[in-house]
């Protein structure tokens, strides 16, 4: 009956803890449209991008960069240590909804030897004593929703940082498979640049003979001389892009700076994503969701800061025994307990919690506001990506075409050549005309695949394999 007298109370707090303090969240309506301004209206909405989307591109070394990148970059590495430190801030928020209960044991043993007091004989010998206890550690009574209402601002906090590795992993593949693209192309127009600079060299050789054979004026062979320099310094500006874009792309993936064999960028296969997506795509995108979990983590601090008008009410207790000897304190201890509740209620604090609630309503207007912001920038930022892809398709298409063109004029040319029609300067000026043509088409491709990739990025990296994020609310450590 005691042992049920003593529990009744702390059994009857709990079962009042119903009521939570502050606005429940609601999420917020937001305009947005069905579809992009640049999208075809022809193309099918129903579509789902492989979250591993790098793959689309069908080249082996881009996409064991970017894993390797997944794992050793040091800024995602350090994004998920801040995620590790915000879930033990979401344990011990969470653990403050239930009881903490520590237990404790001590042993006392005392002697008295020759001890006298008023001329009497004190009783001498060895005195133990045992006790063992659990106490109640103070615990408040969430009644009004305070400790839940930190909770759920803590399980939001955690949520947001986790979306915003995801939004950082993201910009980690994206950067990776565009800075990959980047080198690619440099290498080949660098591959362009030394066939450029053996034709102009022999222009230059040849202008040189016909010069001194007075064949030429002076102006025809310094622009052939001048034409030579160019292509060195063009082969040279190559190389040093090269070595920059190296650097960049050896500190996206976590490692010492090493040279960069990418694939030939006329290898790289150009994937094809469908202009025509849903607006609902964007609720995909990482940045969105942590933007929603930091509204939802300000809402819940209104709640904590409207809480403190409220009474507070802590219950510390123990319940324990104790006995002189060994024998007793296993088969018949005496029984100690105690209940301690305390109850706090704020009387006068001088506009203190009013300012505090004023605040926390401010905070969550001003976070409403970056996440309606969040929301025009995505669908913005996605607008913006497919009309680029589609520009960037269209100058590849185009380049491509005066490739062609030139190509057959190239070809044409060595067989005059060959057949004596025309001489050789004749043929190197051509062969100069095609790389450039060569050059600019591969330029017009780096910039088509760096807009597909701009365009992954701005709809969250794809959906079709989308990881769920894990549910939080499991107890006790919300793992």
């Amino acid at each position: 009956m005691n042992k049920l007298y003593i529990i009744s109370p702390l059994l009857a707090a709990l079962l009042l803890g119903g009521c939570t303090i502050g606005p429940d969240y609601i999420k917020p309506l937001s305009s947005v449209p069905e579809t992009f301004r640049h999208a075809d209206a022809n193309a099918s909405s129903e579509y789902a991008i492989d979250q591993q989307w790098w793959k689309n591109f069908n080249d082996q070394k881009l996409s064991e960069s970017i894993e390797k990148a997944l794992q050793h970059n040091h800024d995602l590495q350090s994004a998920q240590a801040s995620v590790d430190s915000l879930l033990g801030k979401f344990d011990q928020a969470k653990s403050y909804l239930y009881p903490q209960i520590n237990a404790s044991g001590s042993l006392n043993r005392k002697s008295v030897d020759n001890a006298t007091s008023g001329g009497r004989q004190l009783n001498e010998g060895i005195t133990s004593t045992y006790a063992g206890s659990l106490s109640l550690a103070s615990y408040e009574i969430d009644l009004f929703g305070k400790v839940r209402r930190a909770n759920e601002s803590a399980r939001a906090h955690l949520l947001s940082s986790e979306y915003a590795r995801q939004t950082l992993k993201l910009t980690i593949a994206s950067s990776v498979a565009a800075s990959y693209i980047k080198l690619a192309s440099i290498q080949s127009q660098i591959t362009l640049a030394q066939e450029n600079l053996k034709a102009s060299n022999e222009i230059e050789q040849l202008n040189a003979l016909k010069y001194q054979h007075g064949a030429i004026n002076e102006s025809v062979y310094l622009q052939s001389r001048s034409e030579l320099e160019s292509a060195k310094a063009t082969l040279s500006q190559l190389q040093s892009l090269k070595i920059a874009e190296e650097a960049t792309f050896n500190l996206l993936l976590g490692q010492n700076p090493q040279s960069i064999a990418p694939t030939p960028i006329d290898s790289i296969h150009i994937p094809d994503v469908p202009s025509l997506l849903p607006s609902s795509i964007l609720l995909h995108r990482p940045d969105i969701a942590a933007a929603e979990q930091n509204l939802i983590a300000s809402n819940a601090a209104i709640g904590v800061a409207r809480a403190a008008y409220y009474p507070s009410i802590r219950l510390t207790g123990i319940l324990g025994v104790q006995s002189l000897e060994l024998t007793d304190f296993l088969s018949n201890p005496a029984k100690i307990w105690e209940l301690s509740p305390s109850i706090t209620l704020p009387i006068f604090t001088a506009g203190r919690i009013a300012g505090e609630i004023k605040s926390a309503e401010a905070d969550n207007n001003k976070t409403l506001a970056m996440y309606q912001k969040t929301i025009i920038s995505a669908f913005n930022d996605v607008d913006n990506a497919i009309g680029q892809e589609k520009i960037a398709k269209d100058q590849c298409i185009y380049q491509s075409e005066r490739f062609k063109a030139i190509d057959k004029a190239y070809q044409q040319a060595k067989l005059r050549y060959q057949l004596g029609i025309i001489n050789f300067s004749d043929l190197l000026l051509v062969q100069q005309q095609w790389l450039s043509a060569r050059q600019s088409y591969q330029i017009a491709k780096q910039n088509r695949l760096i807009q597909t990739i701009n365009l992954y990025k701005s709809l969250g990296g794809g959906w079709k394999e989308q990881t769920p994020v894990p549910d939080l609310n499991l107890l006790p450590s919300g793992r």
